[in-house]
Formats: C-alpha cells, structure tokens, sequence
C-alpha cells in the first residue's frame, strides 16, 4: 500500500508517459506502457515453425531449422518484432534510452503469455564485460528477474558468459552470425543448470544464432533441455 501511493505521490508530481508512443499516463498507471500500445502487441498468430518459432507454410519446421537445426528445443516470443511498432519502440528504449523501468511493463506480457513449465530455471543471455560497461545494464537479465518475480520461477543470473566480444549481429546474416558466434559463451556456474530444464531469456530473436550457441554450451554443461522465450520474434 505503502509502494502504490509513493508512486501515485511520484506521477503526479512528475508525470509518466508511455514508453512507446509518449501518451501521457494517469498518475499510478501500474506500467510504462499505455493501454492502447499494450492492445496493439498481439501474440504471434498463424502456422509457426515448432522449433524457432517462426512463421512457416510448408511443414511443423521452417527451411531453416530443417538445415540447420538448433541446439534450443523450441523457441517462443510474446509478440512479433517489427520496426515501428509499439514493441519495438519500447525494446529500443529499453536498451538505447537505458529506461529500465520499462523492463517491468515488459516482463508482465512475458508472465501473461508464458508457454513453458514451471520446473525450470531461467537463464539471460549475458552480454559481454566491454558491452555491459557501456550499457550499464543487461537487459535479458532485466527481462528475466521480471518474468521471475511474477512466476516466482528462478533466474541462474551469471550462469552463462560471455567469453569473448563479437561483432554486432543486426546486418549480419544467418551464416555470418553462426560463425561470429561460435563459442563465444560458455557456462561458469554448471550447478545452475545440470540436470534442470532452462528457459533461455532474451529481448528479440532474429535468426536464432545467439539462442543456439547459448543452448549448445548449456547443453554441454548438463542442462537437460532448452528452449528460448523473448519479448520479441521478428517474423
């Protein structure tokens, strides 16, 4: 009670706005996001790729998958990633405009959309040292704590690292992100996850690389399965 009337007392003294579309928000409005840009992030609908998750019409598994297989079981998002929608708005500020609080907004649609069971330990791709110093923060990690909170599900925070900087992955293409890739993670606490059931926590999946070198060295290190579950799947 305490908390919702500090916030109430913070709004009006300096209102909130939606992360996305910078609409004004009624003063102790429970998230950052507005109403109509919460309505506006559908889940993934139509035939979807059983492995990755995305969309296919010709079988249970895209071409993709079927060439090259990925480590992870199944990969799941909340919501479709396109440029210039809500979703992407709020992700970019997110990670670009370092507004963490709208990690909270975004790990309630993780909660309410979440497929998976309830015995797993959820995991966030790490980001590596030089990056993460100039972000000050890992978003997946952020994402991750929120989903954990809401479905009191635990989070392995520094169970995976990264153990070498690689180059930025937008402008690469499926190949050259597998290569860039390669064994650039590897797992420092196995404890976390040997035997257990992981939930692989990021913000977008494109083309599944990272997802898949991340499973790859958590299988290695005795996870039992993998599957990956982001905000946002670009389709």
């Amino acid at each position: 009670m305490l908390g919702r009337w500090l916030r109430l007392c913070l709004d009006i003294t300096f209102p909130a706005s939606c992360e996305a579309c910078g609409t004004a928000l009624e003063p102790g409005h429970p998230i950052y996001l507005c109403p109509r840009c919460v309505a506006l992030i559908g889940p993934p609908e139509g035939m979807l790729c059983e492995r990755c998750g995305a969309p296919t019409a010709e079988s249970v598994s895209c071409t993709g998958c079927c060439r090259y297989p990925p480590a992870f079981s199944s990969a799941r998002a909340a919501a479709w990633y396109v440029a210039g929608s809500p979703l992407a708005a709020a992700i970019q500020s997110l990670k670009y405009r370092r507004r963490r609080n709208v990690a909270g907004a975004l790990g309630s649609l993780l909660a309410e959309r979440y497929p998976f069971a309830a015995d797993v330990v959820l995991v966030p791709v790490p980001l590596h040292p030089v990056r993460l110093r100039a972000r000050g923060f890992n978003q997946a990690l952020l994402l991750a704590r929120a989903l954990g909170r809401r479905l009191d599900l635990p989070v392995a925070a520094r169970a995976l690292l990264r153990r070498r900087e690689t180059r930025a992955q937008p402008g690469l293409d499926a190949t050259e992100r597998r290569e860039n890739l390669r064994e650039a993670f590897r797992v420092r606490a196995s404890g976390a996850v040997a035997g257990r059931r992981v939930v692989l926590v990021d913000d977008v999946l494109t083309t599944g690389a990272t997802a898949d070198a991340c499973a790859r060295a958590l299988l290695a290190a005795g996870a039992v399965r993998v599957d990956v579950y982001t905000v946002g799947r670009a389709p």
